[in-house]
């Protein structure tokens, strides 16, 4: 697959798909990310979906602000301090949540590896991704997986790339589905928990995707299906 990301739902599709290419279970599990617009936002919900905790970090505050108000993070703090206090407390019961940093990017980096602190994974965004490399070629030579989204200097995995596998592999694509109304879209996923294997992640995407996106208009569902699931649906 190819194709690039054009709206959040779809980004945040995108980037817990990769997350469940990379490991079934993100419970206790830190993410960091550094630039909190539309790709911060969608990994930080991808990250809330798989059960991660995930830190996002970006100095304009009113960034930040906007990601609580949409639901991308669930709060917003000014240190490395308060963000971290968020996270243990989270992190050790093995529950999802997101913080959005507003901080210089480069300075909250740099206190993050002073402090030892070691993320799964590392990704940046938009003008982020220039100013993490360094950070970026840190977390990764301590462990981290360095994803790349798109942007930046190309370090790390290719997003792009691994998801084009896992996809093929399962005859995957991606599918808008609209809908008149919340109600019948609250019945078509219904009928795609039906449809989609119990031990399937892509349950817990519809699952919380009703949560996360149910502001939208047009009311819609993004979601991967195969030619088989698409039939049966009529889609």
């Amino acid at each position: 697959m190819t194709e690039r990301a054009e709206d959040l739902q779809l980004e945040a599709l995108r980037a817990f798909t990769f997350l469940s290419w990379l490991r079934q279970d993100w419970g206790g599990v830190l993410i960091v990310a550094c630039g909190l617009g539309q790709g911060g936002s969608a990994l930080s919900i991808a990250g809330n979906v798989a059960g991660a905790g995930c830190l996002a970090i970006d100095q304009r505050a009113e960034v930040c602000r906007a990601a609580v108000r949409s639901g991308a993070c669930d709060f917003v703090v000014n240190t490395v301090d308060e963000a971290l206090r968020i996270l243990k407390n989270e992190i050790r019961k093995r529950q999802p949540v997101s913080v959005a940093l507003s901080m210089d990017e480069a300075a909250a980096l740099q206190e993050l590896l002073e402090r030892g602190v070691q993320p799964e994974m590392f990704a940046a965004f938009g003008e982020g991704a220039v100013i993490a490399e360094d950070a970026a070629l840190r977390f990764g030579a301590l462990g981290a997986v360095v994803a790349n989204f798109g942007q930046g200097s190309g370090i790390g995995v290719d997003v792009d790339a691994r998801l084009g596998e896992f996809t093929a592999q399962r005859g995957l694509s991606s599918a808008v589905l609209l809908f008149h109304d919340g109600e019948q879209l609250r019945v078509r996923d219904a009928e795609l928990l039906q449809l989609i294997p119990p031990d399937d992640p892509r349950r817990r995407w519809l699952t919380a995707a009703a949560r996360f996106f149910h502001r939208e208009r047009p009311h819609r569902r993004v979601v991967y299906l195969t030619s088989a699931e698409r039939e049966r649906l009529g889609v």
